[in-house]
């Protein structure tokens, strides 16, 4: 069907959105149809040229006080029509009559009357309130802030030390089980004491300036480092004693086995003008017996090279170990002086000491 036409009014400007509002509040209406007289048009026109050029009513949400007194900043700021025609979700505001020069582009529904405007070099700002904000080195509290943050540094070290390490499930010993052999299996353990060393002396290095909270602080992570290498040293007996208990239960093994297969020959062959009778010649006939006494002498090197602590389950299984090593080494020198005896009556032209 028709579309409305709109009469263009001498004088007035092609956007009357401002006039559409005005005559609204009037009761008249700026748009005329074909079906309506043109004697009525004309009035409507005539009445249309009058109320635009009144003031529009505009409310006053102004208090008294701003009335009488207003700031230099509160200006009035109107819309910039966009250049594509259609609606756009930024705006351009123009501020006071002191800046008027000055425009800032935001974005529908930040805008605020009183929101400042961002610092042009905010960077700079920034350092500048923090440098203002720090202390000065020729002040009294410098030191104690210079050493407070030395402890905590001294703290966050000891935590991702403590973090980043691995106890290990096995270490190897030497003499005690307080004292670790130098091998590459214990390198790990052995650094991480290191470590801990360190961090304590870098603790003692730090003063405390007589400060009471300094003081505290400095307690705290030194009883920290100290918690610390108790662990270690925790963990070092752990492993030290599982590592005594497995070597005598290996050991016990390993004598009641060959103890099982020992042969006790009905002869032996003695050497002859020898200081001691009872030295036996190396011959066949003396080759299994010599091996016997050779290996119990083996396991009781062995036992007096695995570490001694003094924990009553161990100490135990020591001397149980140490005794069954012993028991056969006698009974193999009785078996031996039998023989030597045996030997002796056979040839008495060989004098013999008892």
């Amino acid at each position: 069907m028709f579309a409305p036409a709109h009469r263009h009014i001498p004088g007035q400007p092609a956007y009357t959105g401002h006039n559409r509002r005005t005559n609204t509040a009037t009761g008249s209406s700026a748009s005329s149809s074909p079906y309506h007289s043109s004697h009525r048009s004309a009035q409507q026109a005539h009445h249309f040229t009058r109320s635009s050029h009144r003031g529009s009513p505009v409310p006053d949400y102004s208090s008294p006080a701003d009335s009488t007194q207003s700031s230099p900043r509160t200006g009035a700021y109107s819309p910039a029509p966009s250049s594509s025609g259609s609606g756009s979700s930024a705006k351009s505001v123009r501020w006071g009559e002191s800046d008027s020069d000055k425009e800032c582009r935001i974005s529908t529904g930040s805008y605020s009357v009183d929101s400042p405007k961002s610092h042009p070099k905010r960077v700079l700002k920034y350092r500048r309130l923090h440098a203002a904000k720090a202390p000065s080195l020729f002040d009294e509290y410098t030191p104690k802030i210079a050493a407070s943050a030395a402890i905590d540094t001294v703290l966050c070290d000891l935590i991702t030390c403590t973090k980043n390490f691995k106890a290990p499930s096995s270490l190897v010993f030497a003499g005690s089980i307080m004292q670790l052999a130098k091998v590459e299996e214990n390198r790990p353990f052995i650094d991480q004491l290191g470590k801990y060393q360190k961090l304590a002396q870098r603790l003692a290095k730090i003063p405390t300036h007589g400060d009471e909270q300094l003081k505290d602080k400095h307690a705290a992570t030194r009883a920290a480092i100290s918690r610390a290498l108790s662990r270690m040293k925790g963990h070092q007996i752990q492993l030290g004693t599982k590592f005594i208990r497995t070597a005598l239960d290996e050991l016990a093994i390993e004598v009641g086995m060959c103890v099982e297969g020992f042969v006790y020959p009905r002869q032996l062959n003695f050497a002859e003008d020898c200081d001691d009778d009872m030295e036996l010649v190396q011959s066949e006939k003396n080759k299994s017996f010599i091996y016997q006494l050779q290996l119990l002498a083996s396991f009781r090197a062995k036992l007096m090279n695995i570490p001694e602590y003094q924990n009553e389950k161990l100490e135990d299984k020591r001397w149980a170990v140490g005794d069954e090593i012993e028991r056969n080494i006698e009974r193999m020198k009785s078996h031996q002086l039998r023989l030597y005896y045996r030997y002796q009556l056979a040839n008495p032209q060989h004098p013999h000491r008892l």
